[in-house]
């Protein structure tokens, strides 16, 4: 029972590492903000299972951006159109069906973590669009005083039955749960106690421990 245990235990530790943020098909190192942009596969007749959205970081520490506005272009690829998530907490317009801009009145704050697909995008597929076909997104963020960072995302469309891997935020949650289960059953492993075989006699049993059944010596008196 230890080794399902352990191998539980392991595969969520596993999970949580190879699954952190959506991989970035470009990266823009700058002053005081750097960004990523994650590629993403949608399959034929579908939704990409993460919405797409740049990841910020602040290079100089802590500090806040207002006037924030991300803008998002699509191109190169049929039967694809991207539109407003609602997890992103902005407000969004959708000039057309690739097209959209997003703006926070909120503002942009960093205290030294990254800020994952911030003012994502929602990347769909309908039944007529190409599997093996690749788009880009260009994405343009800018806030006032910033320089806008301007950055490309690969729209790859893929056959529906097609198992795409699970990333970002979804990722973690199933790693963590892996993790917690592989704890969980090590935990009741350890704390079951050890049965003796069937038919052997204990010594709550007759009252005298078991001898171990190495003979002893012979006592020599001279």
């Amino acid at each position: 029972m230890r080794r399902p245990a352990s191998v539980l235990a392991v595969a969520g530790v596993l999970l949580l590492t190879v699954t952190g943020p959506v991989r970035a098909g470009d990266v823009h190192r700058g002053d005081p903000v750097s960004a990523a942009f994650p590629d993403v596969d949608v399959p034929v007749g579908g939704t990409a299972i993460d919405p797409l959205g740049p990841s910020l970081w602040s290079t100089i520490g802590p500090t806040t951006l207002t006037g924030v506005r991300v803008a998002y272009a699509l191109s190169g690829v049929a039967g694809v159109r991207i539109t407003p998530s609602g997890q992103g907490g902005g407000d969004c317009t959708t000039p057309s069906a690739t097209r959209v801009v997003c703006t926070d009145p909120r503002g942009l704050s960093f205290e030294g973590e990254t800020v994952e697909m911030y003012l994502p995008v929602v990347v769909r597929a309908t039944g007529s669009a190409e599997p093996g076909t690749t788009g880009k997104v260009t994405v343009t963020v800018s806030a006032d005083g910033l320089a806008p960072i301007t950055g490309t995302s690969r729209v790859h469309v893929v056959d529906r039955r097609v198992n795409l891997p699970v990333t970002g935020p979804s990722a973690a949650w199933i790693g963590g749960l892996m993790l917690v289960l592989g704890v969980i059953t090590v935990v009741a492993t350890r704390r079951r106690p050890v049965q003796p075989p069937k038919g052997s006699r204990t010594a709550a049993d007759t009252g005298v421990p078991v001898s171990s059944g190495k003979k002893s010596s012979p006592l020599r008196v001279f």
